[in-house]
C-alpha cells in the first residue's frame, strides 16, 4: 500500500515536472547551450534532407537519429525530446534506488530533477540528457544481471557524447568481476556498427578516427584549474545534493572497508556506479586542466552523470534513515534536504531564463539582414544567425559557415554577399579577425551592433556584431560628429595647478583621490548608432606606479545607473623621467538614454603623488 502511494506521488511529480518544463520551453527567452543547442537542432532537423548528417560526429549519430523525429516539428518539439528523455532517466534512477535503498527513491529523484545543470539541460537540444539516460539504463540492466544487454546499450554511448568512451573500461572491469567475460566483447558493438555504416557511406572503415571533430592537441579554448568542476559543484549539483552525495560516498566506502572483497556485489556496484561518475568527473577535470581535447571547461558536461551520481546520493539519504532512530525526525530531515534543493534552485536561478545581451544583438543583426530583403548568400560564424534568419544552413547557395580566405575574406564571396562577424565565434572557431574584414578593400561595413555595457568573450574580445557586404566600390565611412574636451590645466589658477618642470600641471597628492572630471553629455551629440571615446593623459610620478594604484577612468552614467565602466592603470617605472602618455579607448552602442553623460577622470586609488600635464577626451559619434 505504501509503495503504491509512493509510485502515485512519483507519477504526479513527473507530470508536474513535464508541465513545468514544457511551460518554460515557451517562456524562456533563450535555450540553454545557446549556439550549440541550435547546431544540434539544425543537424537533426535537416538530417532527412541531407542523410550524411546522421553520421555527423560533432552532432553525435545516436542523438541526431533520435532527435530527428522530434525536430521535424520545429525547435520547441526538439526541446521537448530532452524533457521526455530526462523523465525516463529519472524513472530508471528511481527503480535502481528503490531496489537497494527503498526510502531514498522518491527524495533523490526529486533532487536530481532540480540539480541546477540537469534542470537547465532538460529544455535544451544538448546531448548530456540522452547521455545520462544511456548510462543509467546500462547500469539498470547490469544490476538485473542482463550483462550483455547492458554492454550492447553502453557500446553506443560514445556516439551520444564522445567522452563516453571513459566508461567502457569501468564497465569492463565490472563485467569481469561478475564473471560475464563475453559481455566485454559486446562493448565494441557500437563502434563496429558505425564503422561499417561509415564504410558504406564514405568508403572509409576508419572514418571514426579520420573524421573525429575535436583537436587531440592543445585547445583553442585554453585551460584552467584542476579543481574547476569541484569549485563549480554547487551550481552543477546544488548544495543539498552535494551533501547527500558526499555522505553517500562516505557511507559506501565505510561499508566496503569493513569487510572488503573485490568480487562482492557491493564492491562491484561501487565500481560500476560511483566509479563511473567519478572517472568521468576526473577525466573532464584533467583535460580542462591540461587544455586538451577541445575542452572549454563548460560545467554542463557534468550534467550527463547526474542521474548516476543521484544513486550515490541515495546512499547518503538512506544513511540518514539508518542512523537516526526517530523515524519522524529522519523523515523531517530528508524532507528539509529535498525542499532545500528545490527552493535553492529557484532562489539562485532566474526562471524563466532571460536572453543575454549577446543573444539579443545576434537577433537584432539577423532582423537587420532580413529587412534588407537580399537574395544573396550569407556568410556567418554564430549558428544562431541562420536560426533567426530561418534559412537552411546546409544549402550552400544560401549560406555558409565561416569564410575560406582568412587574409582577404572577400575572395571567397560574390558581389552583394553578406558576411556577419561576431566577436565570439568569428576570431575563435572561425579564425577570422575583425581587422581582416575592415581592411578588405571589397568589404563595406553596413551595420555595427554593440552592447551598451562592455562584454568580454572568449579570447578577451569586446563583444560586437559587424555586418559587411562585398561591393565593387567601397565608400568611405558614414559621417561622424566629434567633440574634443580637455581639462583646462594651462588656463587655470586653481590651487591644485602647480609649476612642474617649468610647465603648468595638475598635482595629485594623498589629499586628492580623484582628479576633476571631463564630462560630455550625450545630448550634445546628434543621434548616432555608435560612440567612440578616446581618453589620453600625460603625467609624471614622484614614485613608481604599478597596476591598479592610479587609474584612468571612463564612466558612462545615467543618474545612479552606471552603464559602462572602463579603466586603465597608469604605470611609472623606475627609469621613467619625462612626461608619459597613457590612453584608454572604448566603443559602445548609442542606444542609451539621452540624459546619460560620459564622465572621464583619474582615480588616485592609492593616494600617490603625481603631476598631470594634460587630460584630453575625444568623443566621436558614428
Amino acid at each position: 500500500m505504501k509503495e503504491r502511494r509512493e509510485k502515485s506521488l512519483l507519477y504526479i511529480f513527473f507530470l508536474v515536472l513535464a508541465v513545468l518544463q514544457l511551460t518554460l520551453i515557451f517562456l524562456n527567452e533563450k535555450t540553454f547551450g545557446g549556439a550549440d543547442s541550435i547546431s544540434h537542432f539544425h543537424i537533426a532537423r535537416y538530417a532527412f534532407k541531407y542523410p550524411h548528417l546522421f553520421l555527423d560526429l560533432w552532432g553525435k549519430p545516436v542523438y541526431t537519429t533520435l532527435l530527428s523525429v522530434f525536430a521535424i516539428g520545429g525547435f520547441k518539439t526538439a526541446q521537448f525530446f530532452n524533457v521526455v528523455v530526462a523523465i525516463f532517466s529519472l524513472f530508471f534512477v528511481y527503480k535502481i534506488v528503490r531496489q537497494y535503498y527503498a526510502k531514498a527513491g522518491l527524495p533523490v529523484t526529486i533532487m536530481a530533477a532540480f540539480a541546477p545543470i540537469y534542470f537547465s539541460l532538460t529544455t535544451s537540444c544538448l546531448t548530456e540528457v540522452l547521455f545520462g539516460f544511456v548510462l543509467v539504463v546500462s547500469v539498470y540492466f547490469f544490476l538485473r544481471n542482463k550483462y550483455i544487454l547492458s554492454a550492447v546499450i553502453l557500446s553506443f554511448i560514445p556516439y551520444v557524447r564522445s567522452e563516453g568512451i571513459v566508461f567502457l573500461p569501468v564497465f569492463a572491469v565490472a563485467y569481469i568481476l561478475s564473471r560475464s567475460y563475453r559481455s566485454v566483447f559486446f562493448l565494441a558493438l557500437g563502434t563496429v556498427f558505425y564503422s561499417l555504416i561509415g564504410f558504406f557511406a564514405f568508403g572509409d572503415i576508419l572514418w571514426l578516427i579520420n573524421r573525429f571533430p575535436y583537436p587531440t592537441g592543445d585547445s583553442v579554448y585554453g585551460s584552467g584549474s584542476l579543481f574547476h568542476f569541484v569549485k563549480k559543484s554547487n551550481v552543477i549539483f546544488g548544495i543539498p545534493f552535494i551533501a547527500a552525495l558526499v555522505l553517500g560516498l562516505f557511507a559506501e566506502l565505510s561499508e566496503l572497508f569493513k569487510k572488503f572483497s573485490l568480487t562482492s556485489p557491493k564492491t562491484i556496484r561501487f565500481i560500476l556506479i560511483a566509479g563511473s561518475w567519478l572517472t568521468y568527473f576526473a577525466a573532464h577535470s584533467y583535460v580542462w586542466w591540461q587544455g586538451r581535447g577541445g575542452s572549454l571547461g563548460l560545467i554542463r558536461v557534468i550534467g550527463g552523470v547526474i542521474p548516476l551520481a543521484a544513486i550515490t546520493a541515495a546512499i547518503g539519504i538512506s544513511f540518514i534513515y539508518e542512523k537516526i532512530g526517530n523515524k519522524r525526525l529522519a523523515s523531517g530531515l530528508v524532507i528539509l534536504i529535498v525542499a532545500s534543493q528545490v527552493v535553492l534552485f529557484f532562489n539562485q536561478n532566474d526562471i524563466p531564463v532571460k536572453a543575454p545581451a549577446t543573444d539579443k544583438l545576434i537577433e537584432e543583426s539577423a532582423g537587420f539582414v532580413k529587412d534588407l530583403q537580399l537574395k544573396e548568400k550569407v556568410y556567418y560564424f554564430n549558428p544562431m544567425l541562420v536560426f533567426h534568419l530561418e534559412i537552411d544552413p546546409y544549402d550552400k547557395s544560401k549560406s555558409n559557415w565561416g569564410i575560406g580566405d582568412k587574409m582577404r575574406p572577400s575572395n571567397s564571396m560574390n558581389y552583394d554577399d553578406i558576411l556577419i562577424w561576431d566577436a565570439h565565434f568569428g576570431p575563435n572557431e572561425g579564425r577570422t579577425s575583425l581587422a581582416s574584414l575592415q581592411n578588405d578593400p571589397s568589404l563595406q561595413l553596413l551595420k555595427t551592433f554593440l552592447p551598451v555595457q562592455k562584454i568580454k568573450v572568449l579570447g578577451g574580445y569586446d563583444y560586437g556584431v559587424y555586418i559587411f557586404q562585398k561591393v565593387k566600390n567601397k565608400t568611405s565611412s558614414a559621417s561622424s560628429e566629434s567633440l574634443v574636451r580637455t581639462l583646462g590645466i594651462a588656463d587655470s589658477n586653481a590651487p591644485q595647478i602647480v609649476m612642474h618642470n617649468k610647465q603648468k600641471a595638475l598635482e595629485l597628492t594623498a589629499a586628492s583621490e580623484y582628479s576633476p572630471n571631463v564630462i560630455v553629455a550625450l545630448d550634445e551629440l546628434s543621434e548616432k548608432e555608435i560612440i567612440d571615446v578616446k581618453l589620453s593623459v600625460q603625467f609624471e610620478s614622484e614614485t613608481v606606479l604599478v597596476e591598479k594604484e592610479v587609474l584612468l577612468i571612463i564612466s558612462v552614467e545615467n543618474g545612479r545607473d552606471n552603464l559602462r565602466y572602463e579603466k586603465q592603470s597608469l604605470i611609472w617605472n623606475e627609469g621613467d623621467s619625462d612626461w608619459k602618455t597613457t590612453e584608454l579607448e572604448t566603443r559602445f552602442s548609442a542606444a542609451i538614454p539621452a540624459s546619460s553623460i560620459i564622465k572621464m577622470y583619474i582615480w588616485n586609488k592609492e593616494r600617490k603623488k603625481l603631476w598631470v600635464k594634460s587630460l584630453v577626451a575625444e568623443v566621436e559619434a558614428l
